[in-house]
């Protein structure tokens, strides 16, 4: 009988071994795959990127970007970075990359694109694992909160100066809005346009009238006095100007210095090259850089300032400084506080940097820091969202083309500076436009052919006559004829219209566009109050001990209602980020 027992139940053991498990043949199903080289694509920010990726039965061998069209180091971490992630976990449902979220959805759906055929792919498709978290304390003599241009410039003025810096920012990589901008600053007796414009007193005057008499005089004879310096320690820290300068804003005065690199023989690049050189710099320095670390709280004790809270991917940070610069930018990422501050331009598009909200302004306040806001912006105008300001079918805002509401009249100088154009667009608003337009007709090739992008990508309406045009856009017709026909008459005549534009362009050759442009963002106005010494002050005047600011987060004694003209932010952020980093690295010792 035993025997029989121990036969039965071999026999069985053998017959379980033989009998399919679904769940191993659910698994073994999910990882047979057809080995090979697979190729996808997937739109980026600018256009489309291309991946291609090796496989074998069971896993992901490599994952490559071979074309791509997005913007030098913004993507950097999308295009380089993020293949490797989607290896390393074996599969692509990783976290994407602050600042370049749309370049990192590309790489992400490109390789989803090119595994469409392999197989069963859901082995690809698991979560990755939760991070642990572990508790950090440092102890540092600086802490910056901020990695644009202000905070770059505060940590490293403040390691030349003795003190040992570590700088948090809580995206995925340094740079801001500056990153972000066209490259411009603007300053007065520089190295570079010290034969062009010389004269402290004019920039200040121009900075004042612009703000309509109503910012502080002595901050802007700081930031005028000290703009030629800033471009003389970006360049000693790397960064390379164009030997060209222009005019900006409304004054003739050459004061606009643009950032380039070696490899533009002298052409105006963008704002990458601001950024770039810095954070090298900092790093061949010495000080430590956190990205993906957002700071949360201010630390203090009896009135002093005394170091942050922060949170980062792997660790939750407690660092003790003696002193805490706060660059943090400014708040138009931020509805809640665009309503309460800014409320004209509230849901409007925001085109600065995604970490645009407003964080260092809400920290400083919860330890009495005094804030000033204008209700103004830093007003642009854009046509397509998805693409840089300067790129596409935005090249059309700069055209100076003749701009209509819906309700087919005109709503200012289309020439204006781009403050001034958005101001304009504000204006109708509140007159009872809802939409603007710019009318463009057939004349000029390169214009007609951006129109054709345009309204390929949905962002207007094309006609073979004006009466067309106004129905299919919803213009109101009568309205657009007489003023087409205003505008082509000053044109005709070459004279300066009712808004004091000149070098008009008739409207007069079919077919015609009207393409959609929106009132936009670049930055806010406002924030906290600094003393000359870039100290943030009190509800009584009195400066923060161990408190700083620079940048975006304090810009409100600077500018009014209207931005001045470009380059005038970061020309104002990097002199008074080095006024701070100064400061805070004297007040550690």
């Amino acid at each position: 009988m035993k025997k029989f027992v121990c036969l039965l139940a071999a026999i069985l053991l053998v017959l379980a071994g033989c009998t399919s498990n679904p769940e191993q043949e659910s698994e073994q199903t999910a990882t047979s795959l057809k080995a090979g080289t697979y190729e996808g694509t997937a739109m980026g920010f600018h256009d489309q990127i291309k991946v291609q990726v090796v496989i074998d039965e069971t896993s992901i061998v490599s994952v490559e970007v071979l074309e791509h069209a997005e913007t030098r180091f913004i993507s950097d971490l999308a295009i380089n970075q993020l293949p490797k992630d989607i290896v390393d976990n074996q599969s692509w449902n990783v976290d994407v990359y602050s600042g370049c979220t749309v370049s990192s959805n590309a790489v992400i759906n490109a390789v989803k694109s090119a595994l469409s055929g392999a197989g069963d792919l859901t082995a690809f498709e698991k979560a990755p694992e939760a991070a642990k978290i572990q508790e950090e304390t440092r102890d540092t003599d600086v802490v910056v909160v901020g990695g644009g241009i202000a905070g770059l410039s505060a940590a490293i003025t403040a390691k030349e100066n003795g003190a040992e810096v570590i700088l948090v920012e809580k995206l995925d990589r340094v740079g801001g809005s500056t990153v972000e901008s066209g490259g411009i600053l603007y300053a007065t007796g520089s190295p570079i346009n010290q034969e062009q414009d010389n004269d402290v007193d004019a920039l200040v005057e121009y900075w004042q009238n612009r703000a309509e008499g109503k910012a502080d005089e002595t901050m802007l004879k700081i930031a005028a006095e000290g703009s030629a310096e800033t471009v003389s320690k970006l360049m000693e820290w790397g960064v390379q100007f164009s030997d060209t300068v222009a005019a900006a804003g409304t004054s003739p005065a050459l004061r606009a210095h643009y950032a380039t690199n070696s490899e533009a023989n002298g052409e105006a690049t963008d704002g990458v090259d601001f950024i770039v050189p810095l954070l090298e710099h900092a790093e061949e320095i010495g000080i430590e850089i956190l990205t993906s670390t957002t700071a949360t709280e201010l630390l203090s004790e009896n009135g002093t300032v005394n170091g942050i809270k922060a949170e980062g991917k792997t660790a939750n940070y407690t660092i003790h400084a003696k002193s805490v610069i706060l660059a943090t930018g400014g708040f138009d990422l931020n509805q809640e506080m665009m309503q309460a501050y800014s409320p004209e331009m509230a849901g409007t598009w925001a085109i600065s940097s995604v970490g645009n909200t407003g964080d260092g302004i809400s920290m400083a306040e919860s330890v009495g820091a005094k804030t000033e806001f204008t209700g103004g912006v830093i007003g642009f105008k854009i046509i397509d969202v998805t693409r840089h300001y300067i790129e596409g079918v935005n090249l059309l805002g700069w055209t100076g083309q003749l701009g209509v509401t819906d309700q087919g009249i005109r709503f200012g100088n289309e020439s204006a500076d781009y403050p001034i154009f958005c101001t304009e667009l504000i204006n109708a608003q509140k007159a009872g436009a809802e939409k603007f337009y710019l009318i463009l007709d057939s004349t000029t090739e390169l214009t007609a052919g951006l129109a054709e992008q345009a309204v390929l990508q949905n962002l207007g309406f094309k006609a073979d006559t004006l009466d067309a045009l106004a129905e299919a856009a919803g213009i109101e017709k009568e309205a657009l004829l007489a003023t087409v026909s205003t505008y082509n008459a000053h044109a005709e005549a070459q004279e300066a219209d009712e808004y004091g534009k000149t070098n008009l362009i008739a409207v007069a050759n079919g077919p015609f566009y009207a393409i959609e442009i929106k009132p936009a963002t670049l930055g806010t106005i406002g924030g906290l109050v600094l003393s000359e010494q870039a100290e943030v002050l009190n509800e009584q005047n009195e400066p923060i001990s161990g408190l700083y600011a620079a940048g975006e987060v304090a810009n409100s004694q600077f500018f009014y209602k209207e931005y001045p003209a470009s380059g005038s932010s970061i020309s104002i952020s990097t002199t008074f980020g080095r006024i701070a980093g100064e400061q805070a690295a004297l007040n550690a010792k």
